[in-house]
């Protein structure tokens, strides 16, 4: 599920007057309500009535899957996450392979996890190259739609993945306007004129399943339960070793699907060996090879997102909110709600309405479950204001119609986009780093990077460039992605943090989307887009200073001085990137004849860096 977020930065800086210090006030605690352990589930973070009672009234068995998500998520806080495995996911050798591979399994490029490799795969087979796709469970889209702007859908057909009208036909809700929204204690602040942001949502079954007719239409060889096992790396190419498996259910797995968290037991089968000049690692945010490249660290954010698709007499669905909040710090989190129209998933005529709550944290061991978040989420729906029907109803737990439960994480880490580690082995989608540290997840992100990365491939597998140093160019620093992670500092609250303010984050951003709003759409939609630029993002720091100069002193005291510096040095990055991509469109003309196709490949990969990087590609 993409929403706002992952396309989002408005960004923030905490606030409150601090000329004389207040003694530290203790945010409100969280109401507890009657909790009660999970039967049976090692790991699982205790379940209460409430929750129990809402989800064993969605058909299927959501219960189950917040069970195990809690369960993965306990791991990821554990020091359990942090151990190398005994087998490493890529073992690099000197030489040439001895190994025999038949002709029918040699290729291009071996694209390993499928859910949005599959759309990196199609983009290179319809430029004529020889291309497998290694799914572990069913290649198949969740039922759940994903949201998204319509400029960047256009990239799958300006590709040729799609054609105009099966775009058209993939797209089964859109609206406007768009909320942003922000409680202060004293005032509400919202902005109801945003058009065209994240209002577009897509059926991911008929998007994947079109986008894998193209490319099975040209050429591409697709193998469905086939579990990534490891990648050897020679000299003469990457031989991929996948494990048969027979008993995964027809369900997604990635991007938010219903075996997203599966830890049911697979028939194995025998093992199968691929060979690749290059090997694309599209498995992930826990991808084996990405955590291997990472050294097995921890993330250091996370988005945790709890919610659920419903009808009932409460739904609204003449506007969507992108962002929203309404209650002061809980605890040791700020709580941020997402609302928009959704296609009921069992034919309903009725309006359905998906609504999320989220919130920015780090793997700390003290973190929230999974079972104490929804049942936050379930005291709050009725008090959100994007679950309010137009006579004024509120969601009634006890009736409500809920088709469908999400729960979910998104982790991040600071040195992102991650660079090539390996010879011939390149991340790309969600374990590339590249999407924000604010997303739900990489699919914008992924097509907002789609023809850079394809054309980045093509002229690789042209120039015979497989070494890491030079393939790293593919993942280079973007001052623009690294710059936000100041702002999801601000948003996110440590644990154990005094905190003076419960409303600091909320009076922020209400301080930051009024001065975006006065300085423009030119500033707004690059910012709800998911681009940092710098003339956007120095008109919006000095416009707040100027309109609220008291936001400085607790900005400080909040994030801490180090992070504000690691920014500062982000944003000159973000300047100077900026020239650099001014003058190499000036240059390029006269470079382009006089290269060699390597000087060629790093000559682009230099200029799409700081075109990215400095968010020219809005």
């Amino acid at each position: 599920t993409f929403l706002l977020i992952q396309e989002t930065n408005c960004f923030f800086v905490p606030s409150a007057p601090l000329l004389r210090r207040p003694a530290p006030r203790v945010a409100p605690a969280i109401r507890m309500p009657r909790m009660m352990a999970a039967p049976g589930v090692a790991g699982a973070g205790a379940v209460s009535e409430r929750v129990q009672e809402f989800l064993s009234s969605i058909p299927g068995n959501s219960l189950r899957g917040l069970e195990a998500a809690d369960r993965a998520w306990s791991r990821v806080k554990s020091d359990e996450f942090t151990k190398k495995p005994e087998k490493p996911a890529v073992v690099e050798h000197t030489g040439r392979s001895d190994r025999s591979v038949p002709d029918e399994r040699k290729f291009d490029v071996v694209v390993c996890g499928g859910t949005l490799g599959i759309f990196i795969a199609a983009a290179l087979a319809v430029k004529g190259i020889r291309v497998a796709v290694v799914e572990q469970g069913k290649l198949v889209g969740r039922e759940q739609e994903w949201n998204i702007s319509r400029k960047e859908l256009q990239v799958l057909v300006d590709l040729q993945v799609l054609k105009p009208e099966e775009l058209a036909a993939i797209i089964v809700t859109e609206y406007s306007p768009q909320r942003v929204g922000f409680s202060n204690g004293k005032e509400d602040y919202v902005l109801d004129t945003i058009n065209g942001v994240l209002n577009l949502g897509v059926d991911p079954l008929a998007l994947i399943a079109r986008v894998k007719d193209c490319f099975l239409r040209h050429g591409g060889v697709l193998m469905e339960e086939k579990a990534f096992e490891q990648a050897d790396v020679y000299e003469d190419g990457v031989l991929v070793s996948c494990k048969g498996r027979r008993g995964t259910r027809n369900v997604a797995r990635g991007a938010g699907g219903d075996a997203a968290f599966d830890d049911e037991q697979e028939e194995e089968q025998e093992n199968i060996l691929l060979s690749g000049k290059l090997m694309l690692d599209a498995m992930g945010n826990f991808s084996p090879v990405m955590r291997q490249a990472r050294n097995y660290e921890k993330p250091q954010g996370v988005c945790m997102v709890v919610g659920s698709c419903a009808r009932g007499d409460w739904v609204d669905n003449s506007f969507g909110d992108l962002i929203y909040s309404f209650t002061p710090i809980r605890g040791d989190r700020q709580y941020f709600w997402e609302a928009f129209p959704s296609q009921d998933l069992y034919g309903s005529k009725e309006e359905s309405r998906t609504t999320y709550m989220f919130t920015y944290v780090d793997a700390d061991k003290e973190r929230p479950s999974f079972a104490e978040m929804y049942d936050d989420y379930l005291d709050l729906l009725p008090k959100y204001s994007g679950a309010r029907g137009k006579q004024g109803q509120v969601p009634d737990l006890s009736t409500i119609k809920a088709s469908r439960a999400l729960f979910g994480f998104f982790p991040s880490y600071t040195s992102s986009p991650i660079p090539v580690m390996f010879d011939r082995v390149i991340q790309v989608g969600d374990s590339s780093g590249l999407q924000s540290p604010l997303s739900f997840g990489g699919f914008g992100s992924l097509l907002r990077h789609l023809k850079r990365t394809t054309d980045s491939i093509t002229e690789a597998l042209g120039a015979d460039i497989t070494d890491k140093e030079t393939l790293s160019l593919m993942q280079p620093y973007l001052p623009s992605l690294s710059s936000m992670w100041l702002f999801q500092k601000a948003m996110s609250v440590e644990v154990g943090k005094q905190v003076w303010d419960e409303h600091i984050i909320n009076k922020v951003l209400m301080s930051n989307f009024k001065t975006m709003s006065k300085l423009g759409e030119d500033v707004m939609m690059p910012f709800l887009q998911d681009v940092i630029q710098p003339r956007g993002l120095f008109a919006t720091i000095a416009g707040m200073s100027v309109l609220d100069p008291l936001l400085v002193p607790p900005l400080l005291l909040w994030v801490g001085p180090q992070p504000v510096i690691e920014w500062t040095r982000h944003f000159l990055a973000l300047v100077l990137y900026s020239f650099l991509f001014s003058l190499s469109q000036a240059l390029d003309p006269l470079l382009q004849e006089n290269l060699d196709p390597r000087t060629r490949f790093i000559w682009r990969r230099r200029m799409e860096a700081w075109k990215y990087g400095s968010g020219e590609d809005y």
